[in-house]
């Protein structure tokens, strides 16, 4: 099987004698010592003053007979296959929307303290294998709807906390923070 030319779509016709990297004959340099190179090895070693010649000097003596061999195209990647990290992604970016209509509108009374840290780790999470993720921009955005839903929450709860202290109140914080006593039925003696 062919290799691919590590600087191009070409065909390698040779390994660099230095790093072992695949080279087609359009990115081989060689040293006046007879030593073939890749370009990153050819300037370091002109840099200590070895002669180094460019590809080109052999490229233009063959002339027409340097037709390169070229490799097809590789296949594009197949985006319809999600992954873990899209999973994620999605899973941030709907925990956050939810967090931030619960916490912040239609359902506050549902507003469970730890729930709406969940888009904050997920978000997190998301953000940092979006670079995996098959469509790695969806995974960013969703990602970063979950973080905002999760700051949302961390950032309204260090409200009523500054504001309870500010004022002297703690009634802010208890409704909050400590769990409402469900009625208990008062026992009546049966004459």
């Amino acid at each position: 099987m062919a290799t691919r030319c590590a600087e191009c779509l070409n065909e390698a016709v040779e390994n660099c004698e230095i790093t072992g990297i695949p080279l087609c004959a359009g990115c081989l340099w060689y040293t006046e010592d007879g030593r073939r190179v890749c370009e990153r090895t050819a300037r370091l070693l002109a840099a200590e003053g070895v002669v180094v010649h460019p590809p080109s000097l052999y490229l233009d003596q063959l002339g027409a007979a340097a037709q390169l061999p070229r490799l097809p195209e590789p296949p594009p990647l197949n985006t319809q296959h999600r992954n873990g990290n899209d999973l994620i992604a999605l899973l941030a970016g709907i925990s956050g929307v939810l967090s931030m209509a619960t916490c912040f509108g239609v359902g506050i009374a549902l507003c469970v303290p730890p729930l709406p840290l969940l888009p904050l780790l997920l978000g997190g999470i998301g953000l940092a294998g979006s670079r995996g993720a098959s469509n790695p921009d969806q995974a960013r955005v969703l990602s970063w709807i979950g973080i905002a839903g999760g700051i949302g929450f961390v950032a309204l709860v260090l409200l009523l906390i500054v504001g309870s202290l500010a004022f002297g109140t703690t009634t802010m914080l208890t409704s909050v923070f400590v769990p409402r006593a469900l009625p208990t039925a008062i026992a009546t003696a049966i004459p």
